[in-house]
């Protein structure tokens, strides 16, 4: 049976992301009401695609909520998965992954605010939380838009991170062989 983790909100994304929504519909009914209310027909047919193009804003901003709210991390009898945002996704089976550990990152500011990699062998997956560190057993090609990485070692931060790890120990040593896992 799969267990399921979630990241932590990103409360710090949904204010600013609801401000500028908020004061972009503002803005624009307001600019837009002379052109409704007491306009010829060419200022009506302006502010309907004035309206449009403020309905398609709102509606992209909803989708990007909604792709922050999907993110979670999966764990079944042979595969972790790992799906953030609309940014990221992969699968990597549990034997191959060699160490699990929680970790500190530093400085700490740089991995807390969503998807980060080195470009070389990391990404790095947070809205806040303790890190814990996956190192896989030899590079995993994983496509991070606009290119592929070679990735040895996942920064996840899930909102559960002690059953998270707790998880990923009891997954991993029951599929080791006789190869000890770090902690």
């Amino acid at each position: 049976m799969a267990r399921r983790f979630h990241f932590a909100d990103a409360f710090w994304f949904r204010v600013p992301l609801r401000t500028l929504v908020l004061a972009v519909a503002v803005f624009a009914l307001v600019s837009l009401y002379p052109a409704l209310a007491g306009g010829t027909r060419e200022e009506h047919e302006r502010a309907l695609f004035g309206l449009t193009v403020l309905a398609g804003f709102m509606i992209a901003a909803a989708v990007f909520a909604v792709a922050i709210n999907d993110s979670h991390v999966e764990i079944d009898d042979e595969y972790l998965h790992v799906r953030f945002e609309a940014f990221f996704a992969a699968s990597i089976r549990l034997a191959d992954i060699i160490a699990v550990r929680v970790i500190e990152p530093k400085p700490g500011w740089r991995y807390r605010f969503g998807l980060s990699t080195n470009l070389e062998d990391r990404i790095a997956c947070s809205h806040g939380g303790q890190f814990v560190e996956i190192e896989l057993a030899e590079p995993h090609l994983i496509r991070l838009w606009p290119r592929s990485l070679p990735v040895t070692r996942l920064w996840l931060a899930v909102r559960e991170h002690d059953a998270f790890l707790e998880e990923l120990h009891r997954a991993t040593v029951s599929r080791a062989e006789p190869r000890e896992l770090a902690a």
